[in-house]
């Protein structure tokens, strides 16, 4: 089988700018060792806060409230320009 990617930039990812967090569970079952190959999950998300936000301030959610789709225990914050690279 053969695959062709076409990338107008300069490198694949050139013109991906966003941030993301990630869960690595895909990660680990495809590339066990991807720590130790060097992939760009560098910093672990240490906290969550879910805000509802108004004219005149801000109002946080209790963790325990939120659904488990907003807990990211275990997850990273990355590039995903850095990813795609």
């Amino acid at each position: 089988i053969g695959v062709c990617v076409l990338e107008k930039g300069s490198e694949i990812g050139a013109h991906i700018l966003s941030g993301a967090v990630m869960d690595p569970r895909a990660l680990n079952e495809l590339i066990p060792d991807w720590k130790e190959q060097g992939a760009p999950l560098n910093m672990p998300v240490t906290e969550d806060k879910f805000l509802f936000l108004s004219e005149t301030g801000a109002k946080a959610v209790p963790n325990w409230a939120l659904p488990d789709n907003f807990k990211n225990h275990g997850n990273y914050v990355i590039s995903l320009a850095n990813v795609t690279r």
